[in-house]
């Protein structure tokens, strides 16, 4: 083989293997922190007030995993708790749900792990209570 024929096969494989890289990354799926971020950017003030209060208070929401159940726990004595919880999956954005704060009387929620996928979740909890909102988050790992 000659130089000339030598130097044209490089270039071919090279402009062959660009066009591969560049199919495989418009084809792959990327999912981003969420959808709607400059608004939520915005409303960042927000969540770190909710933040500063649910870290002020005495007693406030403590969130226990033990493999199984996500046992969320709620201030005693008190029955005017409200709010969401959103199950975040950083990897894989169609996981992601939200369920109600739903305190039984003893003022605890206990939720199933069997239909969450193996990997990192992010247990987000906006709640109220007296006209106040809060915001605890949880990092738990399915195995």
């Amino acid at each position: 083989m000659s130089w000339g024929k030598g130097i044209v096969v490089v270039f071919i494989v090279f402009f062959l293997g660009i066009g591969v890289m560049v199919y495989r990354s418009m084809t792959r799926n990327i999912d981003l922190v969420t959808n709607n971020y400059y608004e939520k950017e915005l409303k960042y003030q927000e969540q770190i007030d909710k933040i500063n209060r649910t870290n002020s208070l005495e007693e406030g929401v403590k969130v226990e995993f033990n493999g199984r159940e996500i046992i969320i726990n709620y201030p005693a004595g008190r029955k005017d708790v409200t709010g969401e919880i959103s199950f975040y999956k950083p990897s894989d954005a169609k996981s992601d749900f939200k369920i109600n704060v739903e305190p039984t009387a003893e003022m605890k929620q206990v939720l199933s792990t069997d239909n969450l996928h193996k990997g990192l979740w992010k247990v987000q909890i906006n709640w109220a209570m007296d006209g106040k909102d809060y915001f605890n988050e949880e990092k738990i790992m399915i195995q």
